[in-house]
């Protein structure tokens, strides 16, 4: 005969007959949890799936309809896809996405291109009707690929040029929009815009990008600031109807339309220190976002993707793009070769004034030999 002492006595057939748990039989034991029915599991699963398939399907559709704005080519996620399986050469030629045979991204991956060249063209809005189209930025990113080595190279907007295929001069920052007025469309504004900076510099332009102030803004916000180190306070104060900027000494964080204001500004000082400033803000936004892993957070991106929709346009395929972070992530900018073109000592430009009177930057010797042999060398 069993014996249970009073306080652990229960009765087996209510047990038996009814849906409870037993007490414990060992002190300070717990229950044991009641198992998730399999029915409800399988729902909870169903409805987890679907929020990720939804989310998913969202952020490639956002994914995608913004890249195909940027770059003006179609279906471009479903082409990138393709264009980055590990798949042999020959299967692409049964595909309408394949590259030109010794396109740049080829020469790149084989470790065949000595020199990236990318255009940066920095511009008002195709919407500002005070000259939206005129580049107020013409800077060249350099990269050496297999040593990770960078020059940031500076155009100054009133340099005076011959403009290709034609026999008139003018600003070089005309060219963007003189190349959408003839083309109808911004890929033209960006073609002419390359071919213009090529017969300057003398180098090899193989892609190029315009972005809008709306643009550098929200991007620079949703990326929570950017930090600037200044050796001496810096202020300008009467050349916005925004507002004024007065910023100390010293390392700090700047927002958005602090930073479009930081480089902007020449009244203050002149084009060409405003050209050292826009080198050090892009250096600061290359810094802070591949700090925050922006490339590996789909909320980050998704913001950037809304700013970036309508006020970005690059002549890089989505394809070409992948393959250019990825070589980002290998640049050295620990020690960046740095040029501005100015009236400056070794500026290699004197200032004079064209047929209208207006103020124009020309090349000493009237040529571009010295400035173009910098632009060749400037790794050396």
């Amino acid at each position: 005969m069993v014996y249970y002492p009073p306080k652990k006595r229960f009765d087996l057939e209510k047990i038996m007959n009814q849906d409870i748990d037993p007490p414990d039989f060992k002190q300070g034991e717990k229950k044991k949890k009641k198992k998730l029915p399999l029915k409800k599991m399988a729902i909870i699963l169903g409805v987890f799936v679907l929020m990720m398939i939804v989310s998913g399907g969202y952020f490639i559709y956002k994914t995608g309809s913004t890249f195909d704005e940027i770059t003006g080519e179609q279906n471009s996620v479903v082409k990138s896809i393709i264009m980055m399986l590990p798949l042999s050469d020959k299967f692409f030629k049964i595909l309408p996405v394949e590259g030109d045979e010794g396109s740049v991204i080829d020469q790149l991956k084989n470790n065949k291109l000595d020199r990236l060249n990318f255009l940066l063209l920095g511009i008002r809005g195709a919407n500002d009707p005070n000259g939206g189209l005129l580049t107020d930025t013409i800077m060249i990113m350099s990269v050496k690929p297999q040593t990770g080595e960078v020059a940031l190279i500076s155009v100054p907007r009133d340099l005076y040029v011959e403009m290709p295929q034609s026999d008139h001069k003018n600003k070089i920052n005309e060219a963007y929009a003189l190349g959408i007025k003839d083309g109808k469309h911004w890929k033209k504004g960006l073609e002419y815009s390359k071919k213009t900076v090529s017969n300057v510099t003398g180098l090899d332009i193989h892609y190029a990008a315009s972005i809008d102030f709306e643009a550098f803004k929200e991007i620079i916000d949703t990326l929570g600031g950017i930090t600037i180190t200044l050796n001496k306070p810096f202020s300008e104060t009467n050349q916005f109807a925004e507002g004024i900027i007065e910023l100390p000494a010293g390392k700090q964080v700047v927002d958005g339309d602090t930073a479009l204001l930081f480089v902007r500004a020449r009244f203050s000082s002149n084009d060409f220190d405003r050209a050292k400033r826009q080198q050090q803000v892009l250096l600061a936004v290359k810094e802070k976002a591949f700090s925050l892993g922006v490339v590996s957070n789909p909320v980050k991106i998704i913001s950037i993707l809304n700013s970036i929709g309508n006020h970005v346009r690059t002549d890089a395929e989505l394809w070409e793009i992948q393959e250019l972070v990825v070589m980002s992530k290998r640049m050295d900018t620990s020690n960046i070769k740095r040029k501005v073109f100015s009236t400056g000592k070794d500026g290699l430009l004197y200032s004079s004034r064209d047929n209208k009177g207006s103020y124009i930057l020309l090349p000493e010797g009237d040529n571009f030999d010295k400035v173009q042999n910098i632009c060749k060398n400037i790794f050396n």
